[in-house]
């Protein structure tokens, strides 16, 4: 007994660093706060297109809103002219295919001439020029009747297939020169929304990106919380700003498919201050002073910013210039 009453002894007479340390550890964890960014849905893709010929507007198939179909144009020119040349460039040919044979055959009898000494070179070859020099014209022809087919068929402007007409610009009847805007229209069966963040958040952005559930946005108008994607992520510096544009796609779920409807991002970043999450077990409270201590069983003061909300366990946030995000200290176990 003696004995044992000595080794109590020692020890109380140990500082407090070098008794042997048997609470548990935790791991300090960074601070985060909520921050959300609040934008509009738009269409996926928005084209205004213009007139590529000329000329007096035929019909317009479509008014502000219309989903278009592919199958029917969205408006034509009238064609009268063109058909007049194409049917004139039509007749043109068939008079040059009529002296093609004509200068065939002239050619086949100065060949046969030619052979019994009956004609002269000359005149054989005064023949095949003609019928060189007429198939050639003839291609030509051809060619500018393609031109045309093509001109008629551009009279004609179609929109892709399910977009919606935003505004049009024509009227039956009105002339309109080419290069002219027409009708403007969007894709609208895709929503995306443009915003713009710093490099902290777009790195809280693309952590919550690697997790399970993916990205998210809130539709506070509608109640709803729908699955994005991120898509068109500018490469560019913005000077004005210094923050990272992209866009976010939103495919499914949608209660419209409309332009302006308001779209929350929420992000979880660390907190400005620098502060970190513990346990309320890791804390010690001496008169107004709070501490922790470290696995060595050093001490250190630290500033106590309340509970944390939300959290799993009571856990509290506190602030030191000595303590980051990852270092550990012991467990206080009454």
């Amino acid at each position: 007994m003696r004995l044992l009453s000595i080794l109590i002894s020692l020890l109380c007479l140990l500082p407090a660093s070098s008794r042997t340390v048997a609470n548990p550890l935790i791991e300090a964890r960074v601070a985060v706060q909520n921050e959300t960014q609040s934008g509009f849905t738009r269409a996926h893709s928005r084209v205004t297109l213009s007139a590529e010929e000329s000329g007096r507007v035929e019909s317009v198939n479509g008014d502000v809103g219309d989903r278009v179909d592919a199958e029917t144009p969205f408006a034509c020119l009238d064609n009268t002219y063109l058909k007049l040349e194409l049917r004139t460039n039509q007749a043109e040919q068939q008079a040059l295919q009529v002296d093609m044979a004509y200068y065939r055959k002239e050619v086949v009898r100065y060949s046969k001439l030619v052979k019994k000494n009956s004609s002269s070179e000359s005149q054989l070859d005064s023949a095949q020029r003609n019928l060189d020099k007429t198939r050639n014209q003839l291609k030509t022809l051809s060619i500018a009747e393609k031109i045309l087919k093509e001109r008629e068929e551009r009279l004609c402007i179609s929109v892709p297939q399910g977009w919606q007409i935003i505004k049009r610009f024509v009227e039956p009847g009105q002339w309109v020169n080419g290069g002219e805007p027409v009708v403007e229209v969007g894709d609208y069966s895709r929503l995306i929304v443009p915003f713009a963040l710093s490099v902290t958040e777009f790195r809280a952005l693309m952590q919550q990106q690697d997790q399970e559930q993916g990205l998210s946005v809130n539709l506070p108008d509608y109640q709803l919380v729908l699955p994005v994607q991120l898509i068109r992520l500018s490469p560019a510096f913005d000077e004005r700003s210094r923050k990272i544009h992209f866009e976010l796609q939103l495919n499914e779920g949608l209660p419209a498919h409309r332009g302006g409807m308001r779209v929350e991002l929420s992000l979880s970043i660390p907190t400005r201050s620098g502060a970190v999450v513990v346990p309320k077990q890791a804390l010690q409270q001496r008169y107004e002073q709070y501490w922790m201590r470290r696995p060595d069983g050093s001490e250190i003061p630290v500033v106590y910013l309340g509970r944390v909300n939300g959290s799993d366990g009571d856990w509290v946030r506190v602030t030191s210039p000595q303590i980051k995000p990852g270092d550990q200290f012991q467990m206080i176990v009454e």
